[in-house]
């Protein structure tokens, strides 16, 4: 459905779902260390999916109504329960593809509430899809963190997604990336008894020093290099800003995992919410430019293994990327 595609990379059709009630998640102690880079987990969703609504928000006004919001937070509670109420196959296509099964879900979630199905409402068929996928994402997070003792908690993820929805954020943006911040930290750790990947590190880093000696290859204070394939001339982008580029990533063997060339359409995001290589890596880019990326396990995704095992733990990965336009931050 063009509809969807607008928000996602992948299509989802949605049934309409309008809450009878609100939610009122169980008590969230932001002093408490769960608590607080939970609740940080669930709001940075929301934001994540406002950058999206933005990009058609002109298209389709109805998307900023309060009240179709709501719609959003019941698809973010439905997937959070693994019982999504639209299009169920592709939902569980996309948890199974990250691995995460019932065993997987949050402790603590609120419980699901009755609601009423409504039709010919697509603002709130989208919101309901955005908000379940926006679920996704924080279950891949929360499985990620598993491995590390610290996963989150269900109530206080719901509590920072709906609070943020209804414009009532207990934390700010600088406190929202303060907590990923840390996540990121965590994520770059070995896991407890987890083999440290040598093999993999050691074959990254000797790719490293052999790319490091072609001309035109700089290496930056951070270990990150890059070539210049094809100058811009436009703008540089900021970290806050949000990016629109055509990329395609590979491993150091050559192989291929993600490519939105192949997809055929590009990708927008912030570029301060990917891998640090990205964040520092395109603000040295103009608009029109092209350059390639080869990336340090640390500054990718360090201990954590992506694309369903294709990138295994301390892999160093390479991407072409072309800087299509930028979006700044208000």
């Amino acid at each position: 459905m063009k509809l969807m595609i607008k928000f996602l990379s992948v299509a989802f059709m949605a049934v309409v779902l309008v809450a009878c009630g609100g939610h009122a998640p169980g008590e969230v102690n932001l002093d408490d260390e769960t608590d607080l880079r939970s609740y940080a987990v669930g709001a940075a969703s929301l934001r994540e999916a406002r950058q999206l609504i933005d990009n058609v928000l002109e298209q389709y006004p109805d998307l900023d109504d309060a009240d179709k919001q709501e719609a959003m937070i019941v698809g973010f509670l439905d997937l959070l329960h693994l019982q999504p109420r639209a299009e169920v196959e592709r939902f569980e296509y996309e948890l199974t593809a990250r691995g995460i099964t019932e065993e997987d879900m949050l402790v603590g979630l609120p419980p699901i509430e009755e609601f009423t199905l409504a039709e010919d409402d697509e603002v709130s068929e989208m919101l309901y899809t955005l908000g379940a996928y926006m679920a996704v994402q924080v279950l891949t997070v929360d499985d990620y963190l598993g491995d590390y003792g610290k996963g989150l908690s269900g109530a206080a993820v719901v509590a920072g997604f709906s609070d943020s929805v209804r414009g009532e954020s207990r934390l700010n943006d600088d406190e929202i990336d303060e907590q990923w911040e840390i996540i990121r930290d965590i994520l770059t750790q070995p896991a407890p008894g987890e083999a440290p990947g040598a093999d993999t590190l050691s074959i990254g880093e000797a790719f490293q020093e052999q790319n490091a000696a072609r001309d035109g290859v700089v290496v930056t204070d951070s270990g990150l290099q890059y070539e210049v394939i094809r100058e811009g001339e436009g703008e540089r982008p900021e970290a806050t800003d949000n990016v629109m580029v055509h990329y395609e990533g590979s491993l150091v063997t050559g192989e291929v995992f993600d490519s939105s060339y192949e997809r055929g359409e590009p990708i927008s995001f912030p570029l301060n919410r990917v891998i640090a290589g990205w964040t520092e890596g395109l603000q040295l880019m103009q608009v029109g430019a092209k350059y390639r990326f080869v990336i340090p396990a640390n500054l990718a995704y360090g201990a954590t293994e992506r694309a369903n095992g294709v990138i295994q733990p301390y892999s160093t990965l390479i991407f072409e990327v072309e800087l299509l336009d930028i979006n700044p931050s208000e």
